[in-house]
């Protein structure tokens, strides 16, 4: 069953921010997320997999375990980063490279925004930087 656990609590600050995707071979995968306030960058480095989804579809259904979802939903997802267990994303890419999955300890993150759920499978925690604008 799906579990969500916040990560990196309070080190990115709740806000409406703005999504800026960038991901290639050479570095990796990095997102910036800006707000009137704070440009935040996650680096994650070369990752498995990711899926971006527009939050609005995605929250209002049935998509995340309801449960999960829920406990997190009621204080708008102020975490921002969150670490799943078993999720949907997760176990269709352990399904596809079968053992690697766990050979390469990968996990599963997910980012909610106001306007996106982004899913990164990778073996690597990221780097976060906040800066005040």
């Amino acid at each position: 069953m799906e579990k969500w656990k916040e990560v990196f609590k309070n080190e990115i600050p709740n806000g409406n921010y703005q999504v800026s995707l960038n991901n290639g071979e050479q570095r990796g995968l990095h997102i910036e997320l800006e707000s009137f306030t704070h440009r935040i960058a996650i680096d994650f480095g070369v990752v498995s997999a990711i899926r971006m989804l527009d939050e609005g579809t995605l929250l209002n259904n049935t998509f995340y375990n309801e449960s999960e979802l829920s406990k997190y939903k009621v204080n708008n997802f102020s975490n921002v980063i969150y670490l799943i267990e078993d999720g949907q994303f997760g176990r269709f890419v352990k399904d596809k490279c079968k053992d690697m999955y766990d050979i390469l300890n990968l996990k599963h993150y997910l980012i909610i925004t106001l306007n996106y759920c982004i899913e990164v499978i990778t073996r690597w925690e990221p780097e976060i930087e906040v800066e005040l604008i």
